[in-house]
């Protein structure tokens, strides 16, 4: 771990204590008409409902939609006015970190804290039509907005763009990251791997960095708004690296994945181990309108003895389920259509932010 770091960032596996996401806003790039945008809040709201059966989820909501997420959504689940700009929350939002030791805590034994890690956010490189300017602010509003009982003791802020899904650790001090994200010209300019490293190693307690050079071919850097790795790859524990497989040549995740093999078969984590590698099967499903898909079992929510996985009614949904199952036995595994969240150029991981139990340890 780097001894450099005050915060470490947690491995998936460790409790949750709430589920942060966005309700969308009118006026984003993905939703022009507003019958897309009604879509697109009910694919939403039925991901929140499901999320609220197992864990709190804390709705944030732009001021001008107060009135209208009544009509959406349940009573039952908390909502925070607002604003912001974009309903991807894992990439635009912040980053939740744990103190790596226990913090004084007046009249009680130390405690580990959170703290809220604000990286810079600038519209997924200014692509354009993208407004960004209160995404990039909100988690400093969000800080003034919240009681002290939402456990965040501090906020961490870096000049460096770092989107959720942009890299994925092992709570260990491994990560795996994506070149074409972190070190792209319009997002980090003039920043080099090393850079990037240096930042994560001083914010996130990063010590050891495996690099993949992009994510799964749709939505792709340069070209599109990404290059993030959580569809692609997770870590199923420390040394255990699950990967999204296409084994269709024809679809051009198939040499994605063959190429992340190859380098996740000659990487070793921080410890010096070497990776065992877990082919996850990718959806049978090649294309639809807009070409191939990027439909990945890996977009799954850990939800403390529960995991939300996504099913897309293809033949490969109970395979890919029953495999879920038998890696985490000590987990029930909670089937989501998310086919529409795909659809509408987002997903279970997007579009989702845990928090960690402030309790959280190793």
């Amino acid at each position: 771990m780097a001894q450099g770091s005050r915060w470490i960032t947690p491995a998936e596996m460790e409790p949750t204590q709430r589920v942060w996401m966005n309700f969308p806003r009118a006026g984003t790039v993905n939703w022009p008409a507003m019958w897309q945008l009604s879509s697109a809040r009910r694919a939403w709201t039925r991901l929140a409902e499901t999320l609220n059966q197992y864990v709190p989820v804390t709705l944030l909501v732009d001021p001008d939609d107060q009135q209208t997420v009544t009509s959406y959504v349940s009573s039952d689940i908390d909502t925070v006015i607002v604003p912001f700009n974009n309903a991807l929350l894992r990439r635009t939002g912040f980053s939740v970190v744990v103190s790596r030791h226990p913090q004084p805590n007046t009249g009680r034994r130390p405690r580990r804290v959170l703290g809220m890690m604000d990286f810079t956010f600038n519209g997924f490189g200014r692509l354009a039509g993208v407004d960004y300017g209160l995404d990039d602010t909100m988690p400093g509003t969000l800080m003034d907005l919240l009681p002290d009982t939402n456990g965040f003791s501090q906020r961490i802020f870096s000049m460096m763009v770092s989107e959720g899904g942009s890299w994925v650790t092992d709570g260990n001090g491994t990560a795996i990251a994506s070149e074409a994200l972190l070190t792209d010209q319009q997002r980090n300019p003039g920043w080099s791997t090393n850079a990037v490293e240096r930042e994560l190693r001083r914010n996130v307690g990063i010590d050891h960095f495996i690099w993949l050079p992009n994510g799964l071919n749709r939505g792709a850097a340069p070209a599109g708004w990404g290059g993030y790795l959580d569809q692609l790859v997770a870590f199923h524990s420390p040394g255990r690296v699950l990967l999204h497989t296409q084994p269709d040549p024809s679809h051009p995740d198939h040499a994605v994945t063959n190429q992340t093999r190859e380098i996740l078969s000659a990487a070793t984590d921080a410890q010096g181990n070497a990776l065992e590698i877990i082919d996850v099967p990718a959806p049978q499903t090649h294309s639809d309108m807009r070409g191939p898909v990027n439909w990945s079992y890996l977009d799954y929510l850990m939800l403390n003895d529960v995991i939300i996985v996504p099913r897309f009614v293809d033949p490969n949904d109970s395979t890919a389920h029953e495999l879920l199952g038998k890696l985490f036995p000590d987990h029930r595994i909670v089937p989501f259509m998310a086919q529409d969240l795909f659809d509408h150029g987002a997903s279970i991981r997007a579009i989702t932010l845990p928090q960690p139990q402030a309790s959280t340890r190793r």
